[in-house]
């Protein structure tokens, strides 16, 4: 070839392999969104798979990039002015009103912490895709492309010409190699692995002739531990591992959506308290300033002394203090609610005071079943104790991989090798099977140095007695929660009872107080404690209505038999024990 001819041929040369590189980079980019939605659909796939072991879950609502776009305008506006408000009267008109359904439905589309628990049951999922498909046929194929040539000579060239001696053309020497590989490889669950690669390559020379060489040859092996490493207990551990702790984010997730329903029915029912609160201090306040004027004219009448009409202003100074503070906590509270449901601070709502009204109106209803079923059921359906249960088994495999780690490494290792019959031809046709060449044999290596082995060994070991001490505490705690949610039940109806006496008795004291000072022969000491007591006692009520609620809903929660549907609606579970199967998620 002529030295002016290279650079066009080098030029054809060079932009091919650019082109090429541009079509994969190219193929990738339109394939991303392709391989999304194939892990999309693996992942949650294996949730569906894995659901039926855990009670209560359900997966409607486990989409990660579903959107939850949910506007307050489809909710009812406010239109009524609430003077016991004060100043924050004027931010509840048009403000939209939901109820605790409405609320519950808001919390499970827009709460930010239950997307990072529906991300986390996607990535567990995503894992496990990973580590299965580990045990299935793995592909690779490459291949490459070198062309390389001298240069013309120019310090020959000058010394030619320096000479004198006839031009003569300096020959280029060019080489041309290709080299493609393509294999497959598959990990069996007992340790095994089976290898098979097929490798060609084709040389060759462009000197004006061509001239070229090409060799191919199929190789397969195997290779299986005798020892160190052999058996699914052993060498399928990782996927056992990734197929339970699918399981266990699922029962966590399941938990959260108890744990969350609960949390948002005691803040809405907080702030609802929180607004009873500010009803009841404006009352007082009223009620006060209405006494204050009456005495105020009976000062002016001579029948009251300055000292008792100003016991009288410092009572009303103080409703007048308490009932600002209450209206800062029922706004912070409110500020807060909305932050939880998943929305911003400034959106425009209110809660249904009608909620409240249905609570007072019906009777506490305590649970159907007695503390000690109470007790026996928790251990029976709580998901969190399954879990905790569970890692113990965990820790007893990892022992079992740690003791296997001090065995030899022994290993049969059978292979296969099919070369090309020499007639300088890469095509696969021309593998030459009579001339395949069998190998076997045994692989041993001796474990001299076990430092990391033991090490290892002893972790477990303490692991698998830290795992059975946190079981324990775990039961013990859950247990402690079962009681300490049926104290607050017994208390919640203790104090109800209370408050409801207290209500009526301070009902009567303000009545009489109020008749004895309208005709003139009252004590102002006995209507301010009269009035503070009956503010007291219904706050007290109110109080004592939420918290046996409230109660109630943690211990269904705590014994595990809160049922929550995908919009945070809670059904009460049966009392007959659900046990979910705790083996092995997946047959391995």
């Amino acid at each position: 070839m002529s030295a002016d001819q290279m650079p066009a041929r080098a030029a054809v040369l060079v932009n091919k392999p650019l082109c090429l590189f541009a079509a994969i980079c190219l193929l990738s980019s339109c394939t991303a969104a392709w391989n999304q939605q194939a892990a999309d659909n693996a992942s949650y796939a294996l949730i569906e798979e894995k659901s039926s072991l855990v009670p209560g879950m359900s997966t409607q609502d486990v989409v990660i990039d579903k959107p939850r776009q949910m506007t307050l305008e489809r909710f009812p506006a406010n239109t009524a002015t609430f003077d016991f408000l004060g100043n924050l009267a004027n931010s509840e008109n048009g403000a939209h009103i939901i109820n605790l359904e409405q609320a519950l439905d808001l919390a499970f589309a827009l709460n930010k912490d239950y997307q990072l628990q529906r991300e986390r049951l996607y990535l567990q999922a995503l894992s496990l895709t990973a580590d299965r498909y580990r045990y299935t046929p793995i592909f690779s194929a490459s291949a490459n492309s070198t062309y390389a040539w001298d240069a013309n000579d120019t310090f020959v060239e000058d010394a030619v010409a320096l000479i004198n001696l006839p031009a003569t053309t300096i020959a280029t020497d060019e080489r041309l190699r290709s080299d493609a590989t393509l294999g497959t490889r598959l990990f069996l669950r007992g340790g095994g692995q089976i290898a098979l690669n097929l490798t060609s390559n084709f040389l060759k020379f462009v000197t004006g002739d061509l001239d070229s060489s090409a060799s191919s040859a199929l190789v397969g092996s195997f290779t299986q531990p005798l020892l160190r490493g052999a058996g699914s207990d052993i060498a399928a551990e990782t996927l056992m591992q990734a197929e339970r702790d699918l399981l266990y984010q699922l029962r966590e997730f399941t938990r959260y959506r108890q744990t969350l329903a609960v949390r948002i029915a005691t803040q809405y029912y907080t702030v609802l308290e929180a607004r009873d609160t500010v009803r009841n201090n404006f009352a007082g306040l009223s009620a006060t300033l209405s006494s204050l004027e009456r005495e105020r004219a009976f000062q002016a009448e001579g029948l009251r002394t300055p000292g008792q009409v100003g016991r009288l202003e410092q009572s009303s100074l103080q409703r007048d203090r308490a009932w600002a503070q209450a209206i800062t906590r029922y706004a912070s509270a409110l500020d807060s609610f909305k932050i939880l449901l998943g929305l911003r601070a400034d959106d425009r709502l209110m809660l249904d005071d009608q909620e409240m009204q249905r609570m007072s109106e019906g009777n506490l209803v305590p649970p159907d079943i007695t503390l000690e079923q109470a007790l026996e059921l928790t251990a029976n359906n709580r998901l969190d104790l399954f879990t905790h249960a569970d890692r113990i088994a965990d820790r007893a495999r990892k022992l079992d991989v740690a003791a296997n780690a001090f065995q030899p490494g022994l290993a049969l290792v059978l292979r296969a090798s099919v070369p090309a019959n020499g007639n300088n031809s890469a095509s696969l046709s021309d593998l030459d099977f009579r001339l395949t060449d069998y190998s076997a044999g045994l692989e041993l290596d001796v474990p001299v140095d076990q430092m990391s082995e033991r090490t290892a060994y002893r972790r477990a070991l303490i692991d698998y007695d830290v795992a059975v001490r946190t079981y324990e505490l775990a039961v013990d705690n859950a247990k402690l929660g079962v009681l300490d949610a049926w104290r607050a039940l017994e208390q919640a109806e203790r104090n109800y009872e209370i408050s409801m006496t207290s209500v009526r008795i301070n009902e009567r004291r303000v009545e009489e107080a109020e008749l004895r000072a309208e005709l003139g022969t009252g004590n102002i000491q006995d209507t301010v404690d009269a009035q503070n007591d009956l503010i007291n006692s219904r706050t007290q009520l109110t109080s004592a209505i939420i918290d046996h609620n409230v109660a109630k809903l943690a211990l269904w929660r705590d014994v595990g038999l809160l049922i929550v549907s995908d919009n945070g609606q809670w059904q009460e579970g049966s009392v007959e024990p659900v046990i979910p199967n705790t083996g092995n998620p997946t047959p391995l």
